[in-house]
């Protein structure tokens, strides 16, 4: 299924909740969600579990796309993604940043280039408060008041810091 098909499709399903709509979505990028969470070790039954909560999100968010940021299949791949990464947080203690991004980015080998172009990309262009400020955010957890605590820098530049920050790195994966 080409990107112009499925982005009507998703459409039809945001606009109408079109059943025969989702019916062809979930034929095309179930199995490729179900082989991807396979492909990362999950058991069947976990892959076939969060597969269904990625389809049950399109559906819920269908008109949340928008084809001018992204294909349709990656849309459905962040979705997925994300759904990993929620269920590593929920059943793993004392996650080092380290694990994370092994878990992340252990994808097919297809990517891979993309992926450490990407994060090369970023890194460079980060400087190290930057790089902290993310680090303690995302991987260490830390909520915005205990980062300006820790710091010693008002709240609010710790949130306008991090803002600046993911609008940098934005702009790389977008």
């Amino acid at each position: 299924m080409d990107n112009k098909k499925a982005v009507d499709l998703v459409k039809r399903i945001a606009k109408d909740r079109d059943e025969t709509a989702f019916s062809e979505i979930f034929d095309y990028i179930a199995p490729k969600i179900n082989a991807y969470y396979l492909k990362h070790n999950l058991s069947s039954e976990l892959a076939e579990e969060l597969t269904q909560e990625v389809l049950s999100t399109i559906w819920i968010k269908a008109e949340l796309f928008n084809s001018e940021k992204s294909k349709f299949i990656t849309w459905s791949f962040t979705i997925a993604r994300n759904k990993k990464i929620d269920f590593y947080r929920k059943n793993q203690k004392n996650v080092s940043s380290e694990d994370v991004r092994d878990f992340l980015y252990e994808n097919d080998k297809s990517n891979d280039y993309e992926i450490e172009s990407t994060i090369n990309k970023i890194t460079e262009e980060l400087d190290q408060n930057q790089k902290k400020l993310i680090k303690m955010s995302f991987f260490e957890q830390k909520s915005h008041k205990i980062i300006a605590a820790e710091l010693e820098i008002p709240l609010g530049t710790v949130k306008s810091r991090i803002r600046a920050t993911l609008s940098k790195m934005q702009k790389h994966i977008l």
